[in-house]
């Protein structure tokens, strides 16, 4: 029981009751499945013709669209709903009282995050059974289901945690705000950019060298940073046939899984933007209280 008592946190299950029992939550449910189940049942009514029949790989079509569709929801909810958190407390003059308390500040950072988080979760997984539908017809492995949903949850995961750091670097919730969309969009855009202009480079440089031979793929590990690409490759599209061609090639142990490579690289920004929040948001730091100790 003691060891449960120390994993229970307050803040968390505050902010859970105060989000999930609002009126608004159950028809931003139903809205929302409304309007992703008519656009997965409008398309298989056409393109089954009332029925009649179905092509497998337009199912796979339809759920790469219906996953796309979520993926940019998510892009676009995580940074409003996690980049106010802490900014909010401390514009509503409640963030000194709660550092106060008997609450950590690890606690404090994690509550929020996760309850931010929490009510775009329950609107992902209440997608399951539009999924279970298109699964129906084929053309989709149960496998590429659940890389679908773990990439949800790891890019969830990781935008949440960006929001907070600015929430708790930043004063005005506004801002923060702003700073996140930026970000986010920045980072989608800039990976994919960088990526294509270091293929030109390399390519100008071999067209100069006169140099010949297979062209380097590794600028394609900056694609599957992008979150885009990223769950592409899920569905074996995008840019990464390149990386492919490098298994059983002198070049096999860099043949990464671009889906792995994403998930790998989103739970380190998870853990370093969470680490920071916590470490800024105390109200004395570590290496001060040391100092303290010593009379220095």
């Amino acid at each position: 029981m003691n060891v449960l008592r120390r994993f229970r946190n307050p803040v968390l299950m505050n902010e859970l009751k105060l989000r999930m029992r609002t009126k608004r939550s159950p028809w931003i449910i139903t809205l929302y499945l409304l309007v992703l189940g008519t656009v997965a049942l409008t398309f298989v009514f056409l393109m089954t013709g009332a029925g009649s029949y179905y092509n497998p790989n337009e199912t796979r079509e339809l759920f790469m669209m219906l996953s796309l569709m979520q993926l940019a929801m998510i892009c676009f909810v995580v940074p409003g709903l996690t980049a106010g958190v802490i900014s909010g407390e401390r514009e509503r003059q409640t963030l000194s009282i709660l550092l106060t308390t008997n609450v950590s500040a690890t606690k404090l950072v994690l509550g929020k995050w996760l309850a931010s988080l929490s009510f775009m979760s329950f609107l992902v997984f209440a997608t399951i059974p539009l999924y279970a539908i298109i699964f129906l017809y084929g053309g989709v492995s149960p496998v590429q289901l659940l890389q679908v949903f773990a990439f949800y949850v790891v890019t969830m995961l990781g935008l949440g945690s960006v929001g907070v750091l600015l929430s708790t670097l930043i004063k005005r919730t506004g801002i923060a705000t702003v700073l996140s969309y930026a970000l986010v969009f920045g980072y989608g855009v800039g990976t994919s950019v960088l990526a294509e202009v270091i293929r030109e480079f390399i390519r100008f440089q071999r067209n100069a060298n006169n140099i010949t031979g297979p062209f380097p793929v590794w600028p394609d590990f900056f694609h599957s940073l992008n979150p885009l690409f990223a769950m592409m490759s899920i569905f074996e599209e995008g840019p990464f046939r390149g990386l492919r061609r490098m298994a059983g090639s002198k070049y096999a142990a860099l043949a990464l899984d671009p889906y792995a490579i994403y998930c790998l690289f989103f739970a380190v920004v998870t853990i370093i933007c969470l680490a920071l929040s916590i470490y800024l948001i105390k109200p004395v730091k570590p290496r001060w209280r040391r100092k303290a100790a010593t009379g220095e």
